[in-house]
């Protein structure tokens, strides 16, 4: 056992928390995270031997136990046992200064799982429900984080042979079906990004939130048969560095022209709805620089802008 002086989280490194805290998140040790689900108990045996290390939470404050893997990681990643959201556990230890950007919180599962507009995010465990914590962007990049974040996790997935396309304006789409999407939220200057893949499972019809609704899927039906902790190390590496050369693409402009032959349905016919009016049918033109989607209204002559809404294949 390890002692740790001062209130530091060790790291880089994949640690769990091991006794979580009240009405927030679950404790988790090894033998209970293997006990999870076969992909984590897979990630259990991949990612041992543990160490545990005592910290204190604050000055002052008593050490508390976490578990450290003796597999090396480029930042910090926090395994949450079953948790309100990965948000939500993420939130304080950032705001705190006990992680940094690049840093995340995975959690096992969410009982309080959230998606656009505070929808509930099906969260059983098998599936990746991650919070990464970004730096503060240039603010006139504000408004594209979803979509640049799509941008890269559409990248990686390709990377591993899934013919994955962006919805706009945060969903992850494979085959026609949605494998995950993305939330970002911003307050006290801390930038956190909710990410959440399909990996194992997804949600049966009559949980979606509409009968207009993407149908869901999930990665391994694609082809892709990964842990969720194995692929989250993985997957920071890549979304960091892709992040990072995204926005050195110069102009908003640039960036959403980068994008935006990522699109899903570009330059097709969908269904749109606006907060709660009737659908009306539109073509799928591009993005406008701050992210917005451009589309055609059928049978009217120039362009409309969305900022909000959902689309959809008829």
């Amino acid at each position: 056992m390890t002692v740790v002086q001062g209130p530091r989280i060790p790291g880089p490194g994949v640690l769990l928390w091991a006794q979580g805290r009240d009405e927030l998140a679950d404790p988790l040790v090894p033998d209970r995270l293997a006990g999870c689900h076969p992909g984590w108990a897979e990630d259990a045996r991949a990612f041992a031997p543990w160490q545990e290390v005592l910290v204190p939470w604050c000055s002052g404050c008593e050490q508390e136990s976490w578990w450290l893997s003796g597999v090396p990681s480029a930042h910090r990643i926090i395994v949450s046992g079953p948790c309100s959201s990965s948000l939500d556990v993420a939130r304080p230890l950032a705001e705190n200064g006990l992680i940094e950007p690049w840093d995340s919180v995975l959690a096992v599962s969410q009982w309080s799982g959230r998606g656009q507009l505070r929808r509930n995010w099906d969260s059983p465990p098998g599936n990746l429900y991650a919070a990464l914590v970004l730096p503060a962007p240039p603010p006139r990049y504000d408004s594209l984080l979803p979509l640049v974040l799509g941008y890269c996790l559409a990248g990686y997935l390709l990377g591993r042979k899934v013919a994955a396309r962006v919805k706009w304006p945060n969903d992850i789409l494979a085959g026609g079906v949605k494998v995950g999407g993305i939330l970002v939220e911003e307050r006290r200057g801390v930038v956190l990004a909710g990410i959440g893949l399909n990996l194992a499972s997804s949600p049966q019809p009559e949980l979606l939130r509409e009968s207009h609704a993407v149908p869901a899927g999930y990665l391994k039906t694609c082809g892709l048969n990964s842990t969720p902790l194995a692929l989250w190390r993985d997957l920071v590496d890549f979304v960091k560095i892709c992040y990072e050369t995204t926005l050195t693409q110069g102009t908003p402009h640039n960036i959403t022209s980068l994008i935006e032959p990522h699109l899903e349905w570009l330059g097709r016919e969908v269904l749109v709805r606006e907060g709660g009016e009737t659908p009306w049918p539109a073509q799928v033109l591009g993005l406008a620089p701050d992210g917005a989607l451009r589309v055609k209204p059928a049978g009217v002559a120039g362009e409309r802008l969305l900022t909000s809404g959902s689309i959809w294949r008829a």
